[in-house]
């Protein structure tokens, strides 16, 4: 069996019952889409750096950031921040329409990393596509 170590670990926001709004989020798309995004998420986690034509500081934030992808005529934006050493947190799932992505995307996401340092928001390894949460796989 051969392991690869990744430089970066992606992170989905979870509230504190488990429940993960990303993979919902993601869930709720095409699959193709999905997968689409899956694969440059897993991408993403091999790199050092992240190109800004990847992932950038959404305007007007102080701590968001944006991963760009293009599905079937979407342009999807997961929103997030960097969290601890190399470690990214996917905090809200966004859909740029018209060059903007919707203000209640941007305060979400800026809502959960408020939940994060209070404590009352939670992270976990991203969940890709048919993987299902670790917790309940152990159980």
């Amino acid at each position: 069996m051969i392991f690869i170590m990744s430089e970066w670990a992606i992170l989905d926001y979870v509230e504190l019952t488990g429940r993960n709004q990303i993979r919902e989020w993601l869930d709720g798309l095409p699959p193709k889409d999905q997968a689409k995004i899956d694969e440059r998420l897993r991408a993403m986690e091999q790199l050092d750096k992240w190109s800004e034509k990847w992932a950038s500081k959404y305007r007007g934030t102080d701590e968001i950031y944006e991963f760009r992808i293009t599905g079937n005529k979407v342009q999807y934006r997961p929103l997030g921040t960097y969290y601890g050493i190399r470690q990214y947190v996917i905090l809200a799932g966004a859909i740029e329409k018209d060059n903007k992505i919707p203000k209640r995307n941007i305060e979400t996401a800026e809502q959960r990393l408020n939940n994060i340092r209070s404590c009352t928001g939670d992270v976990i390894p991203h969940q890709f596509e048919g993987e299902g949460n670790l917790e309940e796989i152990a159980e």
